[in-house]
């Protein structure tokens, strides 16, 4: 599996590994392959108990709350707007981060898988990981409620303290389904001192793997105002999802995660006078392709050499790991600052005793610029959210030389006219307005991969004053030539270039081989000669898998046909539903049958009863064995 998702059993819509089996040991064996999505047809029984919630275990925390991220190609635009917002959402509320991944060994991948919707907790280390999302789960809370468990959260429900709670009723749950229910024991799990939570947006629902939509299987007890309280929202999350997150990733008290396109925060207690040993940590996100400017407007630091005691630090990305900006004290007010890409972060800290008023910050986020990289993404004002009315963005993206620019769009809405009068993205060939044109595009379908004929590409978005839509988001990256180098690319024949790579092709007549590079003559073909012979393809070596060739053999009229097998080796047996070759006389997939044959036994001679014969081979996706030899010949 690409995607390394082969999880051991599942626990309702989370996947369980071996490490994670090895924590349980409550006294019950329980079949943990099926749950609502799981259509495995094997069944696995484990006995089933945990010493720790995955909250406790520090290998399963994302190193500095950051999350990087793949999402698969087989997704809509619109899903992966879901996806980005329902990210953006555990950003702005914790100190989580979710980053596309660029080189990061460990990574999730939104993709689909047969669980439908599920996901590990936490952290697995060492390579990708799956979050899927299938039918009917793109849907906002959902999405959010999984990243929960990517983030480090079990199901509200089975803390150990449950039962004060909420009652399990045990007779409504489906057949096969009660493992979903069990519970943590006391000590076993970290709640990081965090109170039952029945808003949580990881707390099943009342009729969850219910016998019936009417019959409940949690029950919330009532509380002192004799109200049974609501479960299982999917909305957004919970201020005890919120705060639980927090402490789980160690959040500074102070500070927050930015997302607007304008805004403003300060130190704490400005300008009355900031705390001593204060913590705080702000992130800016704005959208991928915008750049942000960070203007001090006011500025009181006790001042020390190198700032080494109070201070602020402007890092140029989304962690305190990034390229450092600047760190700045005393009472100076610092020049504007201009990130390089969308994030910024920023934080502060005191340990002087000598306090001064502190500072204030507005910033702004700064549509288009010049952008010299290899590869990034260029996504409309607001993103995935509904552009701004009036804003006007212009790019101007220069890649390595050598090499040409591909675009590619993973979404595109934008107000559609006839003539792209109103909205529209414009794209041209060259660093400058007067570049050749490539396309100007509005509406709702996404355009064609773009590919530039340098290493230049100039790109323009402007709104009007009316009607805004979600905009768009794409893609672009160095694109080279691989058929215009020396080796033909590899190939033997024909080399096609294509946007991010390439494909070889062959002559009529012939087909590529498994290398996908080398051709070989290609099966199957209309015969009209007297006599001749027909091989398995790659003859006189075993033949290749998945292969699937038909023959059509015509003689002139009142002549019948004879095939004589010389050799005939294929894998099968009596059934033959492996690989076989069937004949028949006559051209039609339903013309007379004279056999279907496949082992290692020559076939005897075989006469139509027609001047024509089909000849089929197929061979499956294992066994591939020497094939065969045939000779055929024409006579009345």
């Amino acid at each position: 599996d690409p995607f390394c998702f082969s999880p051991a059993a599942f626990w309702g819509d989370i996947a369980l590994d071996e490490d994670d089996l090895k924590l349980f040991q409550i006294d019950r064996t329980v079949d943990l392959t099926k749950h609502s999505g799981a259509k495995s047809p094997q069944t696995k029984s484990r006995t089933m108990s945990m010493r720790r919630a995955t909250t406790s275990r520090a290998e399963r925390i994302w190193p500095g709350g950051v999350i990087p991220y793949v999402i698969g190609g087989n997704f809509t635009g619109t899903q992966r707007a879901i996806f980005k917002q329902a990210m953006r959402h555990w950003e702005k509320h914790t100190c989580v981060t979710f980053v596309e991944r660029t080189d990061e060994e460990s990574f999730i991948v939104f993709t689909y898988r047969t669980c439908g919707c599920c996901s590990y907790v936490g952290r697995r280390g060492g390579g990708p990981q799956a979050i899927s999302i299938g039918k009917n789960c793109d849907k906002f809370g959902i999405v959010a409620h999984e990243l929960g468990h990517v983030v480090g959260f079990w199901h509200e429900h089975t803390r150990p303290d449950r039962d004060q709670h909420v009652t399990i009723i045990r007779e409504n749950i489906q057949q096969g389904q009660e493992y979903n229910f069990l519970k943590m024991e006391a000590g076993e799990v970290n709640s990081l001192g965090e109170t039952y939570d029945f808003d949580s947006i990881m707390h099943y629902a009342r009729n969850t793997f219910s016998r019936g939509v009417f019959l409940d299987t949690i029950l919330p007890r009532r509380d002192d105002n004799g109200v049974r309280p609501t479960i299982g929202q999917r909305v957004r999350l919970s201020q005890g999802d919120i705060a639980q997150a927090r402490k789980l990733y160690k959040c500074p008290a102070c500070g927050e995660t930015l997302q607007d396109s304008t805004g403003n925060f300060s130190a704490p207690g400005f300008p009355s006078g900031y705390p001593s040993y204060s913590h705080c940590v702000w992130r800016i996100s704005v959208t991928p392709g915008e750049k942000i400017m960070l203007n001090f407007t006011s500025m009181d630091l006790f001042k020390s050499r190198l700032c080494w005691y109070d201070y602020v630090e402007v890092r140029d990305g989304y962690w305190r790991k990034a390229p450092l900006l600047g760190r700045f004290c005393g009472d100076k007010i610092p020049e504007p600052v201009i990130s390089t890409d969308s994030r910024l972060w920023i934080e502060f800290r005191s340990s002087s005793n000598i306090l001064g008023k502190g500072f204030f910050v507005v910033y702004e986020a700064i549509c288009g610029g010049e952008i010299r990289k290899d590869a990034g993404q260029i996504q409309s004002p607001n993103y995935p959210d509904d552009y701004r009315p009036s804003k006007e963005c212009i790019w101007k993206i220069t890649v390595s030389e050598g090499y040409h620019i591909g675009i590619s769009f993973q979404a595109f809405e934008i107000e559609w006219h006839d003539a792209c009068s109103y909205d529209y993205l414009e794209i041209r060939d060259g660093l400058t307005e007067n570049s050749p044109l490539i396309g100007q595009f509005c509406g709702y379908e996404k355009p064609e991969d773009i590919k530039s004929s340098s290493n230049k590409i100039w790109m323009k978005f402007a709104s009007d004053a009316t009607i805004s839509k979600a905009g768009f988001a794409a893609n672009f990256f160095k694109e080279m030539d691989e058929c215009s180098q020396p080796d033909n690319g590899g190939c033997e024949q024909h080399c096609e270039n294509t946007l991010g790579s390439y494909k070889c092709t062959c002559e009529p007549g012939y087909e590529l081989t498994a290398d996908k590079k080398s051709c070989e003559a290609a099966c199957g073909g209309f015969i009209t000669k007297l006599n001749g012979t027909i091989t398995s393809p790659g003859w006189p070596k075993e033949y290749p898998t998945n292969k699937n060739c038909v023959w059509q053999v015509v003689a002139p009229a009142q002549y019948r046909i004879s095939l004589q097998f010389e050799v005939f080796d294929l894998e099968g047996n009596d059934v033959c539903k492996y690989d076989f070759v069937e004949v028949r006389s006559g051209l039609a997939t339903d013309s007379k049958l004279h056999g279907k044959f496949c082992g290692s036994e020559k076939p005897e001679v075989i006469t139509s009863y027609g001047n024509n014969v089909r000849l089929e081979f197929k061979s499956d996706n294992t066994v591939s064995k020497k094939g065969f030899k045939i000779h055929f010949f024409s006579g009345t």
